[in-house]
């Protein structure tokens, strides 16, 4: 396929099928106007999937979605003659057809052959692609460089897959190989029934902060994993689903800790991509807290929390750039603004002691001072800017950063392009150590976290 042009303006539709949702993206670049954006859409397909079996997935199904894409996004997309004849529409402008159509699938989605010939047999316009394990390294390594990483982790957690992949840069001698590594790490429940049980797992219990009784345990958990809700404001069911990513986690881990073992200690660039449904409904603070516990993981890194899997559905787009053949996007359009996570090396084992100090400064507010304490997970969220903002931190009592032992932080948030929402300071002692009971968990979770 021949390269775009930076100059020319652009649109493209992207659909990514993945743990049984269809999410759908309408991408839109004009380089000369300065504007780029994103437009995206999800369907829940579970309750489709007791019908499946009915060859849900035809032809109508995929006119019904694309036409329904139209209005989703007030974009005209489609073209239908006297004969109901289906065809894309031809790009001309903002809001009026498009260039391209790429149907993206994930490996493991359940179905994958009957809707991989469903979408082949609905149109021959249609890009089909295959989201598997030498796609995500591709598009890692190429985020890795083109964000000039030396190492980047994507937590993928889905209620039936949780994957891990990881991308390092290799190093001898103090000095880059130009060489990069590629693992990944995974644990797979098969079936619904397997997953309701595992609640039943005697480690369950130690993970837990909600006193419960074993058959109410079993009858919340399983309800929500045959319903599969996105939204839950139930706090006894989100400590549930944080108890369960933390044993998810930490399985990986025991399974693959040399994969795993060191992230934000060995480098001073490092990322981390989160991922998947399970974010989405237990949120930012506690799908963190889940990750760092259950990993084991210390030091610096910069957090995006990717809830629409942009980076998945377009990362290629972002890493080949103006060698794209689809559309040209920026690094705005594909990541949300970075959580900066800070988990130093502590000496001090005593309770609420400042471990550092800070200010923010800008030209569109006033200075302002936080500060830390030991013994604490603090999660802080950051105002909005459009001016650039300059954060400045002073670790304090023997705390220092790995790997540089580095006791003076600054930081600087551009918005659009390396914006900063959010940072998280974990001063906890190590190794984190959870139960014996939901009693005291509760007490410790309590006492850990200042998310306010």
């Amino acid at each position: 396929m021949p390269k775009l042009s930076i100059l020319e303006k652009n649109a493209y539709i992207n659909v990514l099928i993945k743990d049984n949702g269809i999410w759908g993206y309408l991408a839109y670049m004009d380089y000369n106007a300065n504007r780029e954006y994103i437009l995206s859409d999800y369907t829940d397909i579970n309750s489709l999937r007791f019908l499946l079996d009915d060859n849900v997935f035809t032809k109508d199904f995929w006119f019904e979605y694309f036409n329904n894409l139209e209005n989703v996004f007030n974009w005209n997309i489609v073209d239908k003659d006297k004969s109901s004849i289906f065809t894309f529409r031809q790009f001309k402008e903002e809001g009026d057809g498009i260039s391209g159509v790429r149907v993206q699938i994930d490996d493991n989605q359940e179905y994958f052959r009957e809707i991989f010939d469903s979408v082949r047999d609905f149109s021959n316009d249609v890009s089909l692609r295959v989201v598997d394990d030498q796609y995500m390294n591709s598009i890692l390594e190429g985020i890795l460089r083109r964000m000039n990483l030396d190492d980047l982790m994507l937590v993928d957690m889905d209620l039936f897959h949780f994957s891990i992949f990881r991308v390092k840069a290799e190093y001898e001698k103090g000095k880059p190989t130009g060489k990069l590594s590629f693992t990944k790490s995974k644990l797979i429940w098969k079936d619904e029934i397997s997953l309701i049980d595992s609640v039943k797992d005697s480690r369950f219990n130690a993970f837990l902060a909600t006193e419960i009784s074993s058959e109410n345990l079993l009858n919340i958990w399983g309800n929500f994993v045959i319903d599969k809700p996105l939204v839950v404001q139930d706090n006894s069911l989100l400590d549930i689903i944080r108890a369960y990513s933390t044993i998810q986690n930490f399985s990986i881990y025991r399974d693959n800790k040399t994969k795993i073992q060191g992230f934000g200690r060995e480098y001073t660039k490092t990322a981390m991509i989160v991922t998947g449904n399970i974010p989405r409904v237990l949120g930012m603070s506690k799908t963190l807290l889940s990750i760092i516990d259950g990993l084991e993981i210390a030091g610096n890194f910069d957090c995006y929390f990717d809830l629409d899997l942009k980076t998945v559905a377009f990362g290629q787009s972002y890493v080949s750039a103006t060698e794209s053949t689809d559309i040209i996007l920026t690094r705005g359009s594909i990541l949300p603004k970075l959580t900066k996570v800070i988990i130093p090396l502590t000496k001090s084992s005593k309770r609420n002691r400042v471990l550092l100090s800070g200010n923010i400064e800008s030209l569109d507010m006033e200075k302002s001072d936080f500060y830390a304490l030991s013994s604490q997970y603090t999660v802080m969220e950051l105002p909005k800017h459009e001016e650039k903002m300059i954060l400045s931190m002073n670790l304090r009592n023997g705390a220092k950063t790995y790997p540089l032992g580095e006791t003076s932080l600054e930081y600087i948030s551009i918005p659009g392009v390396s914006e900063i929402g959010g940072l998280v300071f974990d001063f906890r002692q190590r190794p984190i150590v959870y139960g014996p009971d939901a009693y005291t968990n509760r007490v410790k979770l309590q006492s850990w976290i200042n998310d306010n």
